[in-house]
């Protein structure tokens, strides 16, 4: 593109008008202050001057252009002093540097989420413990006291406080190391609609779906994506103040690596494509490009970790998720998930949850290095009917079960913390108790519900998980369920 000194396009090439949008011979009669964004217009405006005057100035700059239907795109400019029919001009080439901005921008985004994740997975462990101690004495205060008391109450008001602090940790933890996904085939529209019935229950909101019947099956980690759909949802939800309708759409879309939009980051490939639309009062412009940023919100009670955690799910499904808002009139979140190569497999309606029964006199072992954690567990079990032991570590607790077992009074199970700093872990002393005993029965327990043991617990010898911090009832029911069921 050469401009004169007055501004004026004095030449461009077709490759600068696909840029901008216009037509060659439009900009031939346009002026350089009609191209660019006004915040970048004085920056521009004396380059320009400097540049035909013959002063040195930097020939690279970045500033945004602005496109014929009015939006804005970076572009970076290359500019030299010349000539052009006798009168000095700038020659400037331009390029459209959209998808190197988007790059840098998810750097930045996922290099603020990696922070927060060391963060979140160094205080889990201790934190977990603290709020398990807390949660499960609180639950067990409850249990021995008169249902409708005053007493009562105030204690199911503390265990909803602690639900609350429970679903922070795990958003938190979404964050670490600990999140990384155990993925399998997936049928994508089975868990739209199930994840979307559960966010909306006893809401005022409907949902439309469109989900075609040879929707293609994706490699998720169900309870992860779950939680993605879920996000999605209530958020469109509250923007339309719980009522209106979200609409959901899932379909099949292939991407040749040509596309202009989001998308163009993922490799060519087929992808299941999620969008999740409301009619609400959209984002404003200068939110959506930190939307997905952890502690940002505009809402008052928001935590700022509802997106940032949904970004970093689809992220580590090497996948990507884009947003478009205009005020006024809603906003639509679209979520690309790679195509799994597998059929996905027939859903089961999910069981009811046992309730906790009487113990029997059934004798558990529990593992933690957390006192408070192991006094919990042994108090709620035996309240329970349960015979109860504890261990401190994994090894002292392979010792007290091969003990057990040569006196004829085996341990009908084992509860045991995956993570022990110090000593022998969850998965270490689960591997050595089914050498000892292959029919050993092995919960794991771990503040880190997100971690490979948890979310695929057979693989690991495990016949069942609870993850802390736990109440009474979800201790009881995974012990339950897993001397009752089958590993």
């Amino acid at each position: 593109m050469v401009a004169l000194s007055s501004g004026a396009v004095a030449y461009t090439n077709r490759r600068f008008a696909e840029i901008t949008g216009y037509g060659v011979e439009e900009l031939l009669r346009m002026n350089i202050r009609d191209l660019v964004h006004p915040e970048d217009l004085p920056l521009l405006v004396e380059r320009l001057r400097q540049r035909v005057e013959g002063m040195t100035v930097p020939r690279q700059y970045e500033v945004k252009s602005r496109r014929k239907d009015g939006s804005h795109i970076p572009v970076e400019i290359t500019a030299s002093r010349s000539a052009w029919r006798g009168q000095p001009v700038s020659l400037a080439i331009v390029r459209d540097v959209s998808d190197r901005k988007r790059i840098e921008e998810e750097r930045l985004r996922a290099s603020k989420i990696e922070y927060v994740g060391v963060l979140a997975g160094g205080i889990a462990h201790d934190f977990n413990n603290l709020l398990t101690a807390i949660t499960g004495n609180v639950s067990l205060s409850k249990a021995m006291v008169e249902t409708g008391g005053e007493i009562h109450e105030q204690l199911e008001e503390a265990e909803k406080a602690c639900v609350r602090a429970r679903d922070l940790t795990h958003q938190l933890l979404t964050f670490s190391r600990g999140g990384a996904p155990v993925r399998k085939a997936a049928s994508i529209g089975d868990l739209a609609r199930e994840s979307v019935s559960f966010a909306l229950s006893g809401s005022g909101t409907r949902a439309d779906f469109e989900i075609p019947p040879d929707l293609w099956p994706a490699d998720v980690d169900e309870g992860q994506m779950s939680r993605v759909i879920q996000n999605l949802v209530l958020n469109a939800e509250q923007a339309m103040s719980q009522s209106g309708t979200v609409r959901i759409r899932c379909e099949n879309v292939r991407l040749t690596g040509e596309e202009r939009d989001p998308a163009v980051l993922l490799p060519p490939g087929r992808y299941v494509r999620i969008s999740v639309q409301d009619h609400g009062v959209g984002i404003a412009p200068d939110n959506l490009q930190r939307i997905f940023e952890p502690y940002f919100t505009t809402k008052r009670k928001g935590t700022g970790l509802g997106l940032a955690a949904t970004y970093s799910i689809v992220r580590n499904h090497g996948g990507h998720i884009a947003v478009e808002s205009a005020l006024g009139r809603g906003t639509t979140f679209t979520v690309y998930l790679p195509v799994s190569e597998a059929a996905a497999p027939a859903r089961k309606e999910a069981d009811e949850r046992r309730s906790a029964g009487e113990g029997k006199g059934r004798r558990i072992l529990v593992v933690d290095d957390e006192e408070m954690v192991r006094d919990l567990a042994v108090r709620i079990l035996e309240h329970a009917g349960y015979a109860a032991s504890s261990a401190r570590e994994g090894a002292e607790a392979v010792e007290l079960y091969r003990s057990a077992r040569a006196s004829g009074r085996s341990f009908d199970l084992v509860v045991t913390d995956l993570t022990i700093p110090g000593g022998m872990g969850g998965r270490e002393a689960a591997r050595r108790l089914l050498e000892i005993d292959p029919d050993a029965r092995i919960v794991a327990s771990s503040g880190y519900s997100e971690d490979a043991a948890m979310a695929d617990f057979k693989a690991h010898g495990f016949c069942g998980v609870v993850a802390k911090p736990y109440k009474m009832d979800d201790l009881l029911a995974a012990v339950e369920e897993a001397l009752g069921g089958s590993a």
